[in-house]
């Protein structure tokens, strides 16, 4: 499964790709697919480590300030931080994944 849409635009990775992904995961709801909803908020918080890491970079960064270094800069972030999420040892995604689960069975 492809959590962060590979057809994002120029605009979502400039500033709003995890905003968006928020959005979408907030959008959900409590009815959910767990494995599905965990899977996409460990891709997201993967996202937001390297996009923070990257910027501790300084000014410029990898891609430097030119035109474009944004979007370079996003598709790093997405790229890296799903790699992440699917080769993370933690398994964030099956801890979140049984709370989820959990608040289902007793809302029920």
């Amino acid at each position: 499964m492809d959590v962060l849409n590979t057809t994002t635009t120029a605009a979502d990775l400039q500033a709003g790709g995890v905003e968006r992904g928020l959005a979408r995961l907030s959008a959900m709801g409590d009815d959910a697919n767990p494995a599905e909803a965990a899977k996409m908020f460990e891709s997201l918080l993967a996202t937001m480590l390297v996009k923070e890491a990257r910027r501790s970079l300084g000014d410029g960064g990898f891609f430097g300030e030119g035109p474009g270094a944004d979007v370079f800069s996003g598709w790093l972030d997405q790229h890296v931080g799903q790699a992440l999420a699917d080769g993370w040892d933690l398994d964030l995604a099956s801890m979140v994944r049984a709370g989820l689960i959990e608040k289902q069975e007793g809302s029920k």
